[in-house]
Order: structure tokens, then sequence, then C-alpha cells
């Protein structure tokens, strides 16, 4: 019998077992390999917008190059006729050049608009209020970067006009083939037509061709060359670090002050009263009980000072529970109603977390003290390796980050961890307080 019994037990498992067994999947729509999703984009080809952009891009880029190239040449002629004058010719060719930088602009903005590829300028001579007149017009005359934009106003038409060329070159081949395939004999024209056939699939990919070429060449000299963007990414990093170092100064001051300012006359004014209520204690024990009372009570106001100085420093909820928590005692603390929404995949970095928290706790402090606004919201996003932080209230507006201010800081903290940081609140509001850190790991 309890043999029976358990094998009951048994068989019912394996039944249910059998019964929950899932169903074999389907199967996945099969996708377009790379080679068939080639392959269409070629037969496609002479009806695809992406050939037909690459056309008018590079008619527009001959028309323009032209154009370009005739007015510059003729204001270098000007400058080279004037070179002998002292301060004329220079003041010439600097204006020459400074003429090539505005259509250098044009040009970016040009293939943004129909190549779809954004390129960021150059760095052009600044106008240094350091340098008399004549040194700043010497500065542009002598500058690599600027002569770069003058080649590509004599290389562009060059290289426009050869793609475009070739582009028509393959389409002569085409009608040639089409148009005389059946005027000749059998072997012949099928040799012809097959040409035709060839090069109906081809001059799109030439149009193509001639428009990345041109794109690359813009790229190569509108934009900032390898040593520049070098000599940048160096100057920003030792901006970054000056900023780092200079916000950690200001926070070391900052702390240096609370403590002189505010917990060091406390702590003497305790140690005072404990050594009058001790030099009390025998002879007037009621007083000396007096004074230890109240010698009690600025020890705890010592230590909730003491508390408020730590959160300061580096708040302890954000590392037991995160910024969800430290954000919702943030917002439980300010005066104006305020919502919060946290939405992060991962929990980022101790060092991109606690910027995070001071951004947030800086602005809803000047929420509360500055902008007499009747609502808040704070938004923290993470996309694409980044995270997003937005203050927002609808208050009186005109915040700016003023040196040595707090947002300032913030501002030299974002930056110090390779972020941006901006502040927009017109006059009336609303201020909107954002940045975006780098949080890839």
């Amino acid at each position: 019998m309890v043999a029976g019994v358990a094998e009951e037990p048994a068989a019912q498992a394996s039944a249910a077992h059998a019964t929950a067994r899932p169903a074999p999947a389907l199967p996945a729509p099969e996708q377009p390999s790379g080679t068939a999703q080639a392959g269409w984009a070629i037969l496609l080809g002479p009806v695809s917008p992406r050939t037909w952009r690459a056309i008018a891009s590079l008619l527009l880029s001959l028309a323009a190059g032209v154009v370009f190239f005739a007015v510059l040449s003729c204001a270098l002629l000007l400058s080279g006729a004037v070179c002998w004058i002292v301060g004329l010719g220079t003041f010439v060719l600097s204006g020459t050049l400074r003429l090539a930088a505005r259509m250098a602009a044009l040009d970016r903005r040009r293939v943004r608009r129909t190549a779809g590829a954004r390129i960021e300028p150059a760095p052009v001579p600044g106008m240094n209020p350091d340098l008399s007149f004549r040194q700043r017009q010497r500065a542009w005359a002598q500058s690599p970067v600027v002569w770069r934009l003058v080649v590509y106003q004599v290389v562009r038409p060059v290289a426009a006009a050869a793609s475009l060329s070739a582009v028509a070159a393959v389409c002569y081949a085409m009608v040639l083939g089409f148009s005389t395939a059946g005027s000749t004999g059998l072997g012949v024209g099928s040799r012809r037509l097959l040409l035709g056939v060839a090069a109906l699939f081809a001059w799109p990919l030439v149009a193509r061709l001639g428009s990345a070429l041109d794109v690359s060449l813009a790229r190569a000299l509108l934009g900032p060359s390898r040593s520049g963007r070098l000599s940048a990414e160096v100057r920003r990093l030792g901006e970054a670090r000056t900023l780092a170092v200079e916000s950690a100064e200001t926070e070391r001051r900052r702390i240096e002050r609370d403590l002189h300012d505010g917990l060091q006359p406390k702590l003497v004014s305790l140690a005072l009263e404990l050594g009058l209520a001790k030099a009390r204690f025998e002879r007037d024990p009621a007083s000396a009980m007096s004074l230890i009372d109240q010698a009690h009570e600025e020890a705890k106001t010592a230590i909730e000072d003491l508390r408020s100085l730590v959160r300061g420093i580096h708040p302890s909820v954000l590392d037991e529970r995160g910024l969800d928590a430290a954000f919702s005692a943030l917002a439980a603390s300010c005066a104006v109603p305020a919502r919060i929404d946290v939405s992060l995949g991962r929990r980022p970095d101790q060092a991109v977390e606690a910027v995070v928290y001071f951004v947030v706790a800086e602005a809803l402090t000047n929420v509360t003290k500055h902008s007499g606004a009747t609502r808040a919201s704070v938004g923290i996003t993470e996309a694409a390796g980044t995270l997003r932080v937005l203050v927002q209230d609808d208050g009186s507006g005109g915040a700016r980050a003023d040196p040595g201010g707090g947002l300032a800081g913030l501002a030299a903290r974002v930056t110090a961890l390779d972020g941006t940081f901006s502040i927009t609140s017109p006059p009336g509001g609303p201020t909107r307080v954002e940045a975006v850190i780098p949080c890839a790991r």
C-alpha cells in the first residue's frame, strides 16, 4: 500500500511535467543578408533618393565652388597688388582670409543640409584684446588653419567637376550601349547591351562615391586637423583640471569656514560652560547643574551642526540607498513642491552620483531661496552612456553662474568629469539647470 501510494504521485508528477513541456519555438523570420541588401541597393540605385541627393550635392558644390573660387581669386590678386604698401597689404590679406572663413561656414552648412554630415569648425585666430590691430591682422595672415580654408576653395571645384565628369562618362556609356545595341551584329550588340546595363547600375555608385569624396575633402580641410584636435583636447583637459582644482579648493575653504565660524565657537562655549560648572560644583551645585544642562543643549546643537556639515561634504543616504532616496530627502526639505523622476538602468559611479546629487541639491536650494517659484521638477535619465540631469522651476528667472557662486562651483564639478553644464534662466522665468555627464563604464 505504501508503495502504491508513492507511485501514484510520481506518475501524476510525470504527467504534469509532460503536460507543461514548452511547445517548440517558431522559427524567426529570416532577415535579408548583407549581400542581399547590397544587391537591392545596387538594383534600386537609379531611383534611390540617396543617389539624387548625391547628384544635387555635387552640382551645388560645383556651383558654389566656382563662385567662391572666382571671388577669392580676385581678393587674393587685390591683396597681392597692394602688398607693397606698408600696412595695407596685410589688412587686405587678412580681410581676404576672413572672407574665406565665411565661405567655409557656408560650405559646412551646405554639407550638413545636402549630405547630412556635420563638420566642426576649425579654430581660427580669435580677437585677443591684448593684441594690437596690426598684430591681429598678422595673426590671421599667418594662421595655417585659415590657409587650409583657402586651399579648399581652390581644390573643391576641381574635385566636384571631376566627380560630375565621371558620372557623365558612365551615363554616356549607358546611353551609347543601349542606343547602339541593335545596330550591329548579335555578338557586338549583346556586349554593348551588357555595357549599357552595367553603366545603368554603375552611375549611381559613382555619384555616391563622388559625394562621399566631396564630404571627405570638406571634413579634411574645413574641420580641425588632427594636431588641432589634439591641441583642443589638451586645452580642454587642462581647463577641466584647473576647474577641478579650483572646485576642490573652494570646497575646502567652505568646510574650513563652517568649522571655524560655526562649530568651533560652539565647542569653545561648551568647554567654558563645563569649566564654570566644574568650578561651582562644590559650592553651588544648583548653578553648576544649570550650566551642565545648558552645555548639554549646546552639545546637541553642535552635533546637529556637525551632521549638517558632513551631509554637505557627502550625504550618507547617497551611499546607503542611492540617488532616488537622496532626492526624496531633498524634495521633502524643499519649501517648494518638487516632483522627482529618476529613470536609471543601473547605479552610476560614486563620483558621478555625488556630482549629480550636488547639482540637484544646489539647484533646489536656489529654487527655495531666490526663485519665488510655486513648483519645481527634477528629472534624471540615462541614455547612450550619458546621464542627464534637468532641474526646472516656474520662478522669476535671472539665475547666473557668477564666479565664486554655487552654480559656478557646480559647473566646475561637472566639467571635471568631462560633462557639460548649462543654465537657461531669462528674466521672468522659467529656469532650467541642465547637466550632462558621461557615465559609461
